[in-house]
C-alpha cells in the first residue's frame, strides 16, 4: 500500500519521536536544552572559595536557596597558633560589624508598625526628654535616620568615642550642621539604640521601662533584638560582645606573624554595629526576613527595599540578573602608634534567584580586595 507525501512525512516524524522516546523514555524531553543561561549552585560556591581560599586568614560562609539552607563552609583559622590556634566555624559567632544595621532597621520597621508610625513620622518624640535637640534634629524623620541623610557631624572611627550614649546625645545637641544629602555614619544606626526601647516602652508585651539613660539604652535595645527577632528564628543568647563560653575570634592583616585582635565588648556602643553572629545565624535571618511574616512583614519587605533601609544603598550591586541587595559590615583596626592591625570583612546579600549569602572573613581579602566584588564576579559566573 502506497502511503500519500503529507501522510508519509506524518508517518516518519511519528517514528522518530517514538524512537526518541523508547531510547530516551520519560527523561528525553528533560534533556532539551535551554539557550538561557541556567545557575550552578555548586559553579557559585567554587567561584567563592577559589577567589577566598589563601587570601584570607579565614572566612565562612552560609548560602540560602528558596528560604532553606542549601550549604555553607569555612576556611582558615579563627585564631592562628600565635594566638592558641582555633579553626574557623559556620557555627562560630564573630562580630558583624555593621551587618548589624540590617537587623536593627528590621526592629525599627517593627517598632514603627506596632506604632502605627511610619518611617516619615518625626524621630524627636522618641528621644531623651533632657536631651537639647540641635538646629534641623526637630525635622528628622526615621527615614533621614535609616538612609543616612541626618546632616550630623560626626565620625565613623573611634568608636567608644563618637557612639557612646553621651557622643549621640552631644552630637544632637550640636545638630544637623551638614548637608541632608546620603552619608554613611555609624550614629545614625547607633542612635537607634536610645529610641528602639524609646518605641518598644508601653507597647503590650513591653517590660518596665523607665528613665533611658547610657545603661538602659544598651540593656532594651539589646533585649528587644533578642526577644523580637533572634528568639523568633531560634537564635539563642546574641549579644554585642563574643559569648564568654568560647575564645573569640580575631582580627587579622594578612601577615603571618601578626597576632590577631579582639574588637572586644560592643554593648554601650551598638546599634550601627557590634552583634556576633554566626554565619548560620546570618542566613537563617536572612530567610526569615524574605519569606515569611515572622520577622517582617510583606509591606515592611517592600518599605525596606523600596528605600534600601537596612540595604547598601550606594554599595548597591545590579547584575547580568537584576539588583543585588545587601549590606556590608567592614573594621579596620589601627594601633596606638598607627598602622593596620586586624580587619573584618562581611557582606550579606540577596539575589533575585532566591539565593542568599552570608559571607565573613577575620583579615582583609588579599590586597584588601572588595568583598563585594568578590562575590559579585562569583555569581555572575556561576550561570552556565
Amino acid at each position: 500500500m502506497k502511503l500519500r507525501k503529507t501522510n508519509k512525512l506524518v508517518y516518519l516524524i511519528t517514528l522518530i519521536l517514538a524512537g526518541f522516546l523508547t531510547s530516551c523514555g520519560d527523561e528525553g524531553i528533560n534533556n532539551i536544552k535551554s539557550n538561557e543561561p541556567v545557575f550552578s549552585m555548586d559553579k557559585f560556591e567554587e567561584n567563592l572559595r577559589a577567589s577566598l581560599d589563601g587570601a584570607t586568614v579565614g572566612y565562612v560562609y552560609a548560602i540560602n536557596l528558596n528560604g532553606q539552607l542549601n550549604r555553607s563552609g569555612d576556611s582558615g583559622f579563627a585564631r592562628t597558633s600565635l594566638d592558641g590556634q582555633i579553626m574557623q566555624s559556620t557555627t562560630k559567632r564573630m562580630n558583624i560589624a555593621s551587618i548589624t544595621k540590617t537587623i536593627t532597621a528590621a526592629a525599627v520597621l517593627q517598632l514603627l508598625e506596632r506604632r502605627g508610625l511610619t518611617i516619615d513620622s518625626l524621630i524627636a518624640p522618641w528621644l531623651p526628654g533632657d536631651w537639647n535637640l540641635g538646629i534641623g534634629v526637630s525635622s528628622l524623620t526615621f527615614k533621614s535616620l535609616l538612609t543616612h541623610r541626618t546632616g550630623f557631624n560626626t565620625a565613623n572611627s573611634n568608636f567608644n568615642a563618637t557612639l557612646s550614649f553621651n557622643a549621640l546625645r552631644d552630637s544632637v545637641q550640636t545638630g544637623c550642621i551638614n548637608s541632608q544629602s546620603h552619608l554613611y555614619m555609624n550614629m545614625n544606626y547607633a542612635l537607634f539604640r536610645v529610641i528602639i526601647p524609646a518605641l518598644w516602652k508601653g507597647l503590650p508585651g513591653a517590660p518596665a521601662i523607665g528613665e533611658i539613660n547610657a545603661s538602659s539604652a544598651s540593656f532594651f535595645y539589646r533585649l528587644y533584638i533578642q526577644q523580637e527577632i533572634f528568639d523568633k528564628l531560634g537564635v539563642l543568647n546574641a549579644d554585642c560582645v563574643s559569648p564568654s563560653a568560647e575564645q573569640p575570634t580575631l582580627f587579622y592583616t594578612n601577615a603571618a606573624n601578626t597576632p590577631g585582635v579582639d574588637y572586644g565588648d560592643w554593648t554601650m556602643i551598638c546599634g550601627g554595629g557590634g552583634f556576633y553572629l554566626s554565619a548560620i545565624d546570618l542566613a537563617n535571618f536572612l530567610a526569615n526576613i524574605r519569606y515569611n511574616n515572622d520577622i517582617l512583614s510583606a509591606v515592611n519587605r517592600d518599605i525596606m527595599r523600596d528605600n534600601y533601609i537596612g540595604w547598601s544603598e550606594l554599595g548597591t550591586l545590579v547584575g547580568a540578573h537584576g539588583e543585588y541587595f545587601n549590606h556590608g559590615g567592614s573594621i579596620n583596626n589601627t594601633g596606638p602608634a598607627g598602622g593596620n592591625q586586624g580587619n573584618m570583612r562581611g557582606l550579606i546579600i540577596q539575589f533575585p534567584n532566591n539565593v542568599d549569602l552570608a559571607l565573613m572573613t577575620n583579615s582583609e581579602i588579599g590586597a584588601d580586595i572588595s568583598i563585594r566584588t568578590v562575590v559579585f564576579n562569583a555569581y555572575e559566573n556561576a550561570w552556565e
